[in-house]
């Protein structure tokens, strides 16, 4: 969940328990057993959810923190949670409109049905900090890929398949051409769309941090996304990344042993993969916790790693995917630049009393190497 729907739930669960005491005065009556009871029910669910809260409140004040220098620097700009608040209400003030006429178009907000532009307005608003809590938030970032951010246009990355050295003949004879050759792979923009639904009574109650945890739960929703396509199985086309489990090869997961892993291994080093890392899904963790190394020996998933190696699991991967892989050789970009539009829409959630808030955003990755393995065990 969310924090935004944390938030949601405790204040549902307050008003519950308020409801239920209020009864117990009005009637000027002891509580029954089952309302006793359901009053603990719900002072413990209470504690956890603001348990969970303080956990995701202490994520937002480390964003927060990372980009106080952007936000002092524009003291200018309009908030995208006030300008959120401002269209849910539908009180957007002269002075945003005002804004909006004198700069830049970057962001569009369904304002109200008699704007013009068919009912949109747009509004540029200050992504940076966006743009940053979106590649923090990934498993790619973690294991740190090539990533390329605020791109122009297309990227040519060149792809150099080795050379081949050669000893000399005789001392005065001709050397043989030792070049490898270039190929190059391009990262061209394709548009990722993710939203989230917030209530009124969320905006009616805002934090003071609204705006962190806004742009954090924005920033999720996208590279949840983000990761499911590149750790994914699909084929790619011309709008969406390939995943990197596309062709892979497939294994019996019950049957899986350690030697799987050292092939998987061996065939990144035989690339000269030395700088792999491991990435795998949740379900393969749990088998590889009960597999061996060799009899009597420690298990081949221990202390976090496999094999002594950095090891990140997410259920983003491809279901039973173990990929190997040096990080360099996972080229990223994002475009930041007209490649970001944030529409704000109070109508389609009209009905549950919510805004929905959705996030388009250009992305492309590609491998540029050839030091992976990836395997899918069912």
């Amino acid at each position: 969940m969310t924090e935004l729907e944390y938030r949601e739930r405790l204040l549902n669960l307050k008003n519950e328990l308020e409801t239920i005491i209020n009864g117990g005065e009005a009637e000027q009556r002891e509580l029954n057993a089952d309302e006793t009871s359901r009053m603990a029910e719900i002072r413990s669910e209470i504690e956890n959810v603001e348990a969970e809260i303080s956990r995701l409140e202490e994520e937002n004040r480390n964003l927060s923190k990372n980009n106080n220098k952007t936000k002092q620097t524009r003291k200018m700009e309009t908030r995208l949670f006030d300008l959120v608040k401002a269209i849910a209400e539908g009180n957007v003030t002269d002075e945003q409109r005002a804004y909006v006429k004198g700069n830049s178009i970057d962001f569009r907000a369904a304002i109200q049905a008699t704007a013009t532009g068919n009912g949109e307005e747009n509004i540029p608003t200050e992504k940076a900090p966006l743009e940053v809590a979106i590649r923090n938030a990934t498993v790619l970032d973690k294991l740190g890929v090539r990533w390329f951010s605020n791109a122009v246009g297309n990227i040519d990355i060149p792809k150099y398949t080795g050379s081949n050295v050669y000893w000399s003949d005789a001392e005065n004879s001709d050397a043989t051409d030792g070049a490898g050759t270039f190929e190059k792979v391009t990262l061209s923009p394709k548009r990722l769309t993710a939203y989230i639904d917030i209530s009124r009574q969320f905006l009616a109650q805002s934090p003071e941090d609204a705006e962190a945890i806004l742009i954090n739960d924005l920033a999720r929703a996208i590279a949840e996304k983000i990761d499911l396509t590149v750790f994914g199985a699909e084929s790619g086309s011309t709008s969406q990344p390939a995943g990197l489990f596309y062709s892979a090869e497939t294994g019996t997961l019950a049957s899986m042993t350690f030697d799987d892993v050292l092939a998987q291994e061996n065939a990144v080093e035989e690339h000269n993969g030395t700088d792999f890392v491991f990435v795998t899904s949740p379900n393969v963790k749990y088998t590889l916790r009960g597999v061996q190394t060799a009899s009597g020996l420690k298990m081949v998933w221990d202390a976090n790693e496999i094999d002594g190696r950095q090891t990140v699991v997410s259920n983003s991967v491809a279901k039973g995917g173990l990929l190997v892989v040096d990080p360099r050789d996972i080229a990223c970009a994002s475009w930041e630049k007209d490649g970001m539009v944030i529409t704000v829409d109070p109508y389609t959630r009209a009905g549950k009393n919510e805004i929905r808030v959705t996030v388009n955003y250009l992305f492309d990755s590609v491998l540029a190497g050839d030091r992976i393995n990836a395997k899918i065990y069912e």
